[in-house]
């Protein structure tokens, strides 16, 4: 039962709040389990301590209680909710205030009793301490306001019942509060409405203390699902070293958005489609993921992150958010360690006679702009920039160049400024000049050969 005092619009990261309300659903059952076996400690009690005419009806009472608890758990789904609780609250309160006066034999006296015990108050904060278990500010309160309702109803009948009585233990007087004022006046109190209304006042500020106690609880748990969440949702894009970093970092930045240089590659099969045209729905998500889990350690590995998964390809950033001097280093060798590695996978495939593609990998080094897009509840981290492009065109254009990666002189020179390349890598790379790009001016563009096959 989600808590109303969770406001949708409250900013967080995309989950939390399903978290939270996963909470909540949680602490409605834990309290109905609660409930049973207080009612189940109370029955005992009562079997051993009441007398045997007030037995049946306090059974029945016990029986009527356990299920309108049923019930409030049963509804805590429902979008009638806080209603259903409400009256469900009523009926509690109004249970206990009529089981703890009911009478051994006359109402009036009986009342009088159970005055001078505070038997129904007992219960009253009991019952509201109970409620604190479903972990839920409203429904402490809903239970809070019955309970004092109740408690306003047992002192009106207190006070009915002392003016229908002649005389209680010896005690006679011309008016139901001079009676009840000679009663209490044994404990040392002279006015039986101070006596009242000091227990209203402790009620009040026992519900205010329980329901203060679970708000600072709900915004601990808050506090630490919304951790929980963002470290999950890095998870996603980012490799286990820089998640650590970033989430003792103040991620919430990220929302307003930076810029800074970075790497950028898009990684996609080549031919897939056709490919994928001759196998089950099943069988190409099979393939998707396999594929997934060959090439995602690898850019992990590389200190990238994984923007989004584009189909059966993707796009990695490296150098952001997190900016490392070999960002364009890091892209270089994770691409052609990607490449070499997709490339073994094929053969093997074709081996066994099996149809198999290989990738196209395009990169390029430059300007980004990196932040959350789309709205409160749903929000996506995202890359956006000229480079963002360039590298999608460069990656898309491997085909036209039969190149394994095909990047920009630019991602070339900054991943040398870090150190130089090593010899064999060079010795795989074909420099193809200034070519044309759609949609943007020529580029200087580097191929990268694959390995030859046995």
């Amino acid at each position: 039962m989600a808590d109303q005092s969770i406001r949708p619009d409250r900013t967080g990261p995309p989950g939390w709040l399903q978290r939270l309300h996963e909470e909540e659903l949680s602490g409605f059952a834990f309290a109905f389990k609660a409930r049973a076996i207080a009612l189940g400690i109370v029955f005992i009690w009562v079997v051993l301590s009441s007398s045997w005419t007030r037995l049946p009806v306090l059974i029945a009472a016990m029986a009527v209680f356990f299920a309108v608890g049923w019930i409030g758990y049963a509804t805590r789904r429902s979008r009638y909710m806080l209603a259903m609780q409400g009256v469900c609250a009523l009926v509690d309160v109004a249970i206990i205030v009529l089981a703890s006066h009911y009478p051994e034999n006359d109402w009036y006296e009986w009342a009088l009793q159970s005055w001078l015990r505070r038997s129904a108050f007992l219960y009253l904060v009991a019952y509201v301490a109970a409620s604190a278990l479903t972990f839920s500010v409203r429904i402490v309160l809903i239970a809070g306001a019955a309970a004092f309702v109740g408690q306003l109803a047992s002192f009106a009948f207190v006070l009915h019942s002392a003016e229908h009585v002649d005389s209680f233990r010896g005690f006679t007087a011309a008016g139901a509060l001079d009676l009840l004022r000679q009663l209490i006046e044994v404990q040392g109190i002279d006015d039986p409405v101070v006596f009242m209304l000091n227990q209203l006042v402790l009620l009040a500020i026992t519900i205010g203390l329980i329901a203060g106690a679970i708000w600072r609880a709900r915004r601990h748990v808050e506090r630490a699902v919304m951790a929980e969440t963002e470290r999950a949702n890095l998870g996603r894009y980012f490799s286990p070293s820089v998640v650590e970093h970033l989430a003792a970092a103040d991620v919430r930045g990220l929302e307003a958005g930076r810029a800074q240089d970075a790497a950028v590659m898009f990684v996609d099969v080549i031919g897939s489609t056709r490919r994928m045209e001759a196998v089950t729905p099943e069988e190409v998500i099979a393939i998707i993921r396999a594929f997934h889990r060959r090439i995602v350690p690898i850019v992990f590995r590389h200190n990238g992150s994984v923007d989004k998964f584009l189909g059966d390809g993707l796009m990695a950033v490296f150098g952001a958010p997190e900016k490392t001097p070999d960002a364009a280093r890091d892209a270089l060798l994770c691409a052609v360690e990607i490449l070499d590695t997709i490339d073994q996978w094929r053969d093997r495939l074709i081996a066994v006679g099996r149809v198999a593609t290989t990738v196209g990998i395009g990169i390029h080094y430059g300007p980004v702009i990196q932040g959350n897009v789309g709205i409160a509840d749903r929000l996506e981290f995202t890359t956006l920039g000229d480079t963002v492009n360039v590298a999608s065109r460069l990656e898309s254009m491997t085909r036209q160049f039969d190149a394994g990666v095909l990047l920009s002189a630019e991602a070339v020179a900054a991943a040398e400024r870090a150190s130089p390349l090593p010899s064999d890598l060079k010795a795989r790379c074909r420099d193809l000049g200034l070519q044309a790009i759609v949609g943007h001016t020529p580029i200087h563009m580097i191929a990268i050969d694959r390995r030859p096959t046995a």
